[in-house]
């Protein structure tokens, strides 16, 4: 099969939704993209100077917040968006839509991202051609895409196979596997090309719909910003070392310096696969936004003076298994809303839930009757299957159902601010001044009259380090003009 084909295939999918074939070639399919990128016809991206009247967010888990603060923060059903996830605060944020766009209209917001998604399905499932359909934020799938000017996108953390990773090294909960093997998978999948080849199709191909759409003027303007993922640990500390998250008594993993470095290290690799994707795809108008793993230090799991065996307070920025789901709280400490007495005992709502009515206790658990080999339990065959179940509970608002799971070690909605803020940083440095021809503003007077504290242009809450300069006569350089002196 030649990579023309590969490439039109993958245009097939998309246009018509379809489940993306068993044998497809990634690899031929990123060799295709990457001649289509090079052919003297193709129109590579060209920086925009348009107003942003439409976004779109899609991708996996941690585009949609996986519910973030609690079971009456979860929107969309099985989707198991959040209420306060990083594209949900920024569809509301007039302020740095304001500082964009000239003037403080919120676009228009499309949400298909859904928890659980790899780059198959986001292709397959996300990319759907039509027009902008309000309140969509609220249905788990079908979303016509729209015709937005930018989409922010997280994806790859799935195809990486996170959510096994978390079962046979750290939970060891329903039919474990080999750490040591779950974790070489992923290293070969790394080290061969494959999660690159999957990341950079998925990537070209909501750039292609972007760019199909209609929404940005032109159409080769349009812009897919990609966010990173996050190293979950710190890795100094050994206090963490003698604390297991198994949740088994009989049988333990405890979080080592030398198992956290391990994850730590294939994270890292995983954000760099991405971002080499990203840059791949510069002339399709892709954007890697950094800055994500410095926002997170000193806020990461086994942090100095937060480490104990739940890890639910304030200023540990992952949800643990342990954390409430019923309670918007982010944990002790947190100033706007009280956290519950009790922590939740994981084990026994994964029981509960497995065998409902059943009445079985962890005590009843052993290394010769794991709770995978009881009656009941064939309806599990996988982790995944059982992390499936938990998203399409019938309640899925139900304390009953063990959602602290499918939750943990997501950002709590404090964290995804912080993506949100890097993310506007991110749109800003990378579009001109608005025309007046798209009704937009002038970004001289954007940057004119706002207050300089620390060498720093405050706008919202970031700081456009990279966008500005004070200068020696009190003016200030903010995206190539010269505003009018600052008021100290």
């Amino acid at each position: 099969m030649s990579l023309r084909t590969f490439y039109l295939m993958g245009l097939v999918a998309v246009v018509l939704g379809q489940d993306i074939p068993p044998d497809f070639s990634f690899r031929g399919a990123a060799q295709s993209i990457s001649a289509e990128l090079r052919s003297p016809t193709f129109i590579p991206y060209s920086r925009p100077a348009q107003k942003v009247e439409e976004f779109i967010a899609a991708g996996d888990s941690y585009t949609a917040g996986t519910g973030c603060n609690g079971l009456n923060e979860i929107i969309a059903g099985d989707a198991l968006r959040g209420k306060r996830s990083y594209p949900m605060q920024m569809s509301t944020d007039k302020d740095n839509w304001g500082f964009i766009n000239g003037d403080e209209t919120l676009p228009r917001f499309s949400f298909p991202a859904y928890t659980g998604d790899t780059t198959v399905e986001l292709v397959s499932k996300q990319l759907i051609q039509g027009d902008y359909k309000d309140n969509n934020r609220n249905l788990p799938r079908g979303q016509p895409f729209g015709k937005p000017q930018i989409a922010v996108v997280t994806i790859g953390g799935n195809d990486a196979e996170l959510s096994n990773i978390l079962n046979d090294c750290i939970y060891l909960g329903w039919r474990p596997g080999d750490c040591q093997a779950t974790l070489s998978a992923l290293q070969k999948e790394i080290d061969d090309g494959t999660l690159r080849d999957k990341v950079n199709y998925a990537l070209y191909q909501v750039a292609h719909t972007g760019r199909e759409s209609g929404g940005a003027n032109p159409r080769e303007s349009f812009q897919v910003y990609v966010p990173s993922y996050i190293t979950f640990f710190n890795e100094a500390n050994t206090e963490c070392d003698s604390i297991s998250w198994s949740l088994w008594p009989w049988r333990r993993s405890w979080l080592t310096t030398q198992l956290r470095q391990q994850l730590n290290r294939l994270t890292t690799q995983v954000n760099a696969v991405i971002k080499a994707a990203a840059e791949d795809l510069e002339r399709m108008g892709v954007i890697f936004v950094e800055g994500l793993e410095d926002a997170y230090n000193g806020h990461r799991f086994c942090e100095p003076g937060h480490t104990n065996q739940q890890m639910v307070d304030y200023e540990t920025w992952f949800w643990s298994q342990y954390a409430p789901i019923d309670t918007p709280s982010e944990g002790p400490g947190d100033p706007n809303n009280p956290y519950p007495a009790d922590d939740l005992d994981p084990a026994q709502l994964l029981l509960d839930f497995i065998f409902p009515g059943d009445n079985r206790k962890v005590a009843e658990v052993s290394e010769t009757s794991p709770p995978w080999e009881w009656e009941g339990a064939e309806k599990f065959p996988t982790f995944n299957d059982l992390l499936l179940a938990i998203s399409n509970a019938e309640d899925i608002n139900s304390t009953a159902v063990p959602f602290n799971l499918k939750r943990s070690f997501h950002p709590k909605a404090t964290a995804f601010a912080e993506h949100k803020t890097l993310i506007f940083a991110a749109v800003a440095n990378n579009r001109d001044a608005a025309t007046s021809d798209n009704n937009g503003a002038n970004y001289t007077e954007r940057c004119k009259d706002w207050d300089i504290k620390e060498d720093r242009l405050l706008i919202s809450t970031f700081k456009l380090d990279d966008l500005m300069t004070v200068q020696d006569d009190g003016y200030v350089e903010c995206f190539g003009h010269i505003s009018a002196p600052t008021q100290y």
